[in-house]
């Protein structure tokens, strides 16, 4: 069976391990840039992609910037979504929880899903279900 893919977008180094070692359930592919971003989403189909909005080593961008994870709602917008391409659904994992509002909004109002998702990390003192989330 095969298994659900996920563009992850994001620059930090833990986050990208985070990614690749606790999604098991994905084929995972990381992007850590905004074009690198748009030419994985216009070459394949994606079940989610999983989006950070401060690229580039940044934190707490603005969402003008050209750079950030915001240029890439943006890209969508002026575009539109290919009609060949299957609608993933977007998972907002930026900590900026202002630019988080701004992408779930946009992407909301172009018909997409999309929420926030924050990274959880597991630490030896948390408890978790049988999914892996914390109690």
């Amino acid at each position: 069976m095969t298994k659900a893919r996920m563009l992850f977008v994001d620059d930090r180094t833990k986050r990208i391990h985070h990614a690749l070692n606790n999604f098991p359930e994905f084929d995972v592919t990381i992007a850590t840039c905004v074009p690198e971003a748009l030419r994985q989403l216009s070459v394949a189909d994606w079940d989610v992609v999983s989006l950070d909005h401060d690229l580039n080593g940044h934190d707490f961008q603005d969402p003008d910037t050209p750079t950030c994870g915001m240029e890439i709602v943006r890209y969508i917008e002026k575009t539109g979504w290919p009609v060949q391409r299957h609608i993933p659904e977007f998972w907002i994992h930026s900590s900026n929880l202002f630019a988080v509002h701004l992408m779930v909004v946009r992407l909301s109002a172009m018909g997409m899903n999309a929420w926030h998702k924050p990274l959880v990390y597991k630490t030896e003192n948390m408890q978790y279900d049988e999914k892996g989330n914390p109690k």
